[in-house]
């Protein structure tokens, strides 16, 4: 932890502290969850991990030299926390678990979520618990403002918003917030697709089934067109056959094929996204203290 801050790791301000919930809520959340919901939010987390690499050294260290008696150092390690804040409207568990994954593989030492305004849902607790993050709160809209004041003294780090919630006036200048935001909707091109796993993934969306049945499920519509118009629909994701997934990678941010129906990724929060980085530039101590340095011409 940086050296400047007061609370110690599994301390949070006390705006966090007043709304945090017991392990009891956790344990009921987890044990209210039908086991098929357990297992696709397990198969997402899996995916997830796999995706990012696993956890990154807690230091990475590395030095080059790069020519023109140029010496090239960077360090980076994790960041001191992580806030995940959401309000009522953000109920995804996948979308929860990619952020969360990705600052445990960060090695970030203190990752809390807080809920604004509301209860937290059954599945995103039971998220948070397969996660293995232990703190969450539900909080109020004057607590947020509170917490966000007050987190400069947990050191470096950051807070992403999931979805739209609105930030208070007056937040500390140093605060770095990030936003992970979609537009709500999805399409969904051929069969073998769980359409429950998916409405489960992400429930605070819409899907739309442009080839076959469409499911008569909330949040489901039928799509109008054939997969050559996905990348003009501004989908959040594709749902594609495998073979097809590799050769839309550029007209939709995620194409995803069956069986991952519970995997998501933030393309501008990976883990990297939670570390701390520092670089140096120096003379190479190797090179011949007489030997002159080049000039670009003779490159």
């Amino acid at each position: 932890m940086n050296a400047l801050t007061s609370l110690p790791v599994g301390r949070w301000p006390e705006a966090l502290e007043r709304g945090r919930l017991a392990d009891a809520a956790f344990a009921a959340a987890y044990a209210r969850t039908p086991d098929r919901e357990r297992a696709w939010i397990k198969t997402g987390l899996a995916a997830m991990y796999a995706a990012m690499g696993g956890p990154l050294p807690t230091s990475r260290q590395r030095s080059n030299a790069l020519g023109h008696d140029l010496l090239v150092a960077a360090l980076d390690v994790p960041l001191d926390y992580v806030l995940v804040a959401c309000d009522r409207d953000f109920l995804s568990p996948a979308r929860l678990s990619a952020v969360v994954t990705a600052a445990l593989c960060a090695r970030v030492p203190d990752v809390a979520a807080v809920r604004v305004g509301a209860a937290w849902p059954k599945p995103l607790l039971t998220t948070l618990e397969l996660c293995g993050v232990e703190t969450a709160a539900r909080i109020s809209r004057r607590d947020l403002a509170g917490l966000l004041a007050e987190l400069p003294a947990k050191g470096r780090g950051v807070v992403v918003i999931l979805g739209d919630l609105a930030l208070p006036a007056g937040m500390p200048p140093s605060l770095d917030v990030r936003r992970a935001a979609v537009a709500g909707k999805s399409g969904v091109f051929g069969p073998g697709f769980d359409a429950e796993a998916l409405a489960f993934a992400h429930p605070d969306c819409t899907f739309h089934s442009h080839e076959g049945f469409c499911p008569e499920l909330p949040g489901w519509l039928p799509g109008q067109g054939s997969l050559s118009v996905a990348g003009q629909a501004g989908y959040d994701a594709v749902y594609v056959a495998t073979s097809d997934a590799l050769a839309l990678a550029a007209d939709a941010p995620l194409c995803l094929g069956p069986g991952r129906e519970g995997f998501w990724l933030w393309p501008h929060l990976p883990p990297e996204a939670f570390r701390r980085r520092r670089f140096a530039a120096g003379v190479d101590p190797h090179r011949a203290a007489g030997d002159p340095t080049p000039s670009p011409e003779d490159a």
